[in-house]
């Protein structure tokens, strides 16, 4: 039976990580709290962390009035400086594997509002949106470019295969095995999943101490191999355009002791934006009758099998998202 490890409650970003659609052999650099890039990575996660883990990038985009000085300097300098032939956005590709891509904006007011108008390629067509949403991209579909246009708040974007590294196939001249779908659209989750029924183990929330975003699973996505669902997490007056009580003063718990038949990714991250890695509250998970507390944005691998809960979050002082995934089509 599988193990879960120390290791695998995951809070610091991996060391020297190359990425794939980055400088040529240029690892990234370390995040600076208060000197933000456009993009910055909280978690990036490989099988190097153990059996049965996986990759996922998790990381913000910050709109162009909130990159630093010095790191908008830094970054004019490397773009003039690039060498003909060399890009650094991703181009048309493909993977072995299926893979989670999703877009979160911060506007707490409308959560559904991705603060960036979207435009993502799939099998060379455009798909253009400008809400928050999961994207399930099969094994073998060509997808990108992704061209953004951000508003005036950061975007929440996470990515994820159930496969320990990430490989690809360029596909720039050539179509991928899905070329002639039409309904592109239908790989998208928009919005909560409708009549949704939920197993024994997890606990009611009272009614505006979270707000959940989107739910994708095969009932939603016919076919998906993931369930995923996400949702923002409220301290006291953040329950959109009304003051109220909100989670701050109140310990809350999510589920009960479980395990799953498949592997599962629970994740929250802050939203300081001056310290992307502060939690600003308290998630207490139980796993394997272990008690962990977390005070920083996180991720926690579950493998098969693994009992885990309770889960309860305490002392929330600003909003939290939160996504929970799992390598199933339904959540039970």
């Amino acid at each position: 039976m599988a193990e879960f490890r120390p290791e695998y409650m995951i809070t610091d970003m991996k060391k020297n990580v190359v990425l794939a659609w980055g400088l040529p052999n240029t690892p990234l650099e370390e995040y600076i709290p208060g000197e933000n890039r456009a993009m910055e990575h909280v978690l990036y996660i490989d099988g190097d962390l153990g059996p049965g883990t996986f990759y996922s990038e998790c990381l913000w985009f910050f709109p162009q009035d909130m990159v630093s000085p010095e790191a908008a300097k830094k970054s004019a300098e490397m773009i003039k400086n690039l060498k003909p032939g060399v890009k650094i956005g991703p181009q048309p590709h493909s993977h072995p594997f299926d893979e989670l891509f999703a877009f979160f904006g911060s506007n707490f007011d409308d959560p559904s509002d991705a603060c960036g108008e979207m435009e993502f390629w799939l099998e060379d067509q455009p798909v253009t949106f400008n809400k928050s949403c999961i994207i399930n991209i099969p094994a073998g579909m060509k997808h990108c470019p992704l061209n953004m246009k951000l508003k005036e708040k950061p975007i929440f974007h996470f990515s994820m295969g159930y496969t320990p590294s990430y490989e690809h196939t360029v596909l720039s001249n050539k179509s991928g095995r899905y070329a002639g779908e039409k309904d592109l659209r239908k790989y998208f989750a928009f919005g909560d999943k409708a009549g949704l029924e939920t197993p024994a183990f997890r606990k009611k929330i009272p009614d505006g101490l979270i707000h959940r975003v989107a739910h994708l699973d095969s009932d939603v996505v016919p076919g998906s191999g993931f369930h995923a669902e996400t949702s923002w997490i409220w301290p006291d007056g953040w329950v959109g355009h009304e003051v109220r009580s909100g989670i701050s003063g109140q310990d809350i718990s999510f589920v009960d002791r479980h395990t799953h038949s498949f592997l599962e990714a629970i994740a929250f991250f802050g939203t300081d934006f001056d310290d992307i890695h502060k939690l600003h509250g308290e998630v207490e998970l139980w796993v394997q009758g272990k008690q962990y507390k977390m005070d920083k944005s996180f991720m926690a691998i579950i493998p098969e099998g693994v009992e885990h809960g309770p889960l309860t979050i305490r002392n929330v002082k600003k909003p939290i998202f939160h996504f929970n995934a799992g390598h199933s089509g339904l959540y039970r």
